[in-house]
């Protein structure tokens, strides 16, 4: 319980000084959708593998994913480069069926929750249109039941943003192009302050 109050008066206090007297914004704040995620991915190349490693005996079908949530926030450090954390949020469910008879074996369902610190280099920083790259590396906590077994694991994550962009002043849009846990195409709102 403390680490999380800690961490909560750490942003606030941050926020705090980097917001006073500026004349551009020091800090945004992002809440965005990503779609074709690679959880997604790591999920349906291990429906695969389960499938071949049975002989075809069992197959996986009915998966449906909510998509990455993100929430972040970015720090200004200089003209070009912003750093900050995005926490993305991830669940899925599928349904198991033997290959026999097509009986239903059970289902599963799990979740990704990452937490990725992030740099983004912005090669036009305008104050209404900026376009920007970006990279970020952290760690994803894997949960999965199936029936009654549960599998817990913590993993690497990335996210590699070829480019992104931002349309508005304070509060803005922004879609990216990248390969990660953001997912391929991810878009929403920030607020920069």
């Amino acid at each position: 319980m403390k680490q999380p109050l800690m961490l909560l008066l750490f942003v606030v206090f941050s926020l705090n000084v980097f917001s006073q007297n500026s004349e551009s914004p020091k800090v945004t704040f992002t809440a965005g959708y990503g779609l074709v995620t690679v959880p997604q991915i790591i999920e349906g190349v291990s429906d695969i593998l389960a499938t071949g490693l049975t002989g075809g005996q069992v197959y996986y079908d009915d998966a449906k994913f909510s998509g990455a949530i993100i929430l972040g926030v970015k720090f200004k450090a200089n003209e070009k480069l912003t750093i900050g954390v995005d926490g993305i949020y991830e669940k899925f469910t599928k349904k198991t069926y033997s290959a026999s008879n097509d009986a239903y074996l059970g289902s599963s369902k799990g979740s990704y929750f990452t937490i990725m610190p992030r740099a983004d280099y912005y090669w036009l920083n305008g104050s209404f249109f900026r376009l920007y790259s970006g990279v970020g590396l952290g760690v994803s906590f894997a949960k999965q039941k199936f029936e009654r077994d549960k599998d817990n694991k913590t993993i690497l994550a990335f996210n590699a943003t070829p480019i992104g962009t931002e349309i508005g002043t304070k509060f803005c849009v922004f879609g990216e192009a990248s390969f990660g846990y953001n997912g391929l195409l991810s878009m929403g709102l920030r607020l920069r302050l």
